[in-house]
């Protein structure tokens, strides 16, 4: 349960929490139950922003009393603005995933999970074929249908 004044104890609460999320994910019994998995670490990762952001300010406005372990103040200084400096670089990081996974959010928000009916290929459905027996390679922006152009096609890789 979260103390929500605790930041160790709710710190490896979240953990846990992951931990637990990584082994529930291996299987989906329902796929419609992503789309609230997704929107839940949407709302996860919106508070690590936060929370990373919160670490970086507590190292550098705490800076006046940093000291390395044998004593160096200015050494101790350094090494707390560093560590604020990387942890702003990963709440950016994690601000970057959120946007990508707010994507994916909204994607899958447009998914109606239904019966496993008879369905075409997918790789038919995104890029059908003109024929049966067309190598998925276009014709050129001159060869028109009925147009006598010839289709020109290469074999292996030329560079």
């Amino acid at each position: 349960m979260p103390t929500f004044q605790d930041p160790v104890v709710d710190g490896e609460e979240a953990c846990h929490a992951l931990r637990a999320l990584a082994h529930a994910t291996r299987t989906f019994d329902d796929p419609a139950q992503t789309y609230e998995v997704v929107g839940g670490l949407l709302g996860g990762l919106r508070s690590l922003e936060q929370v990373l952001d919160q670490l970086a300010f507590a190292h550098t406005s705490s800076d006046a009393i940093a000291r390395t372990d044998d004593g160096d103040h200015w050494a101790g200084v350094e090494e707390a603005h560093a560590a604020a400096l990387a942890l702003r670089r990963a709440s950016a990081l994690v601000a970057r995933a959120g946007m990508a996974l707010d994507r994916a959010s909204q994607h899958s928000g447009r998914i109606a999970w239904g019966s496993s009916a008879v369905v075409a290929p997918v790789s038919e459905s995104l890029a059908p074929r003109v024929n049966p027996n067309d190598s998925f390679q276009r014709p050129g922006p001159f060869a028109f249908q009925g147009s006598g152009a010839k289709v020109h096609r290469r074999n292996g890789m030329s560079l």
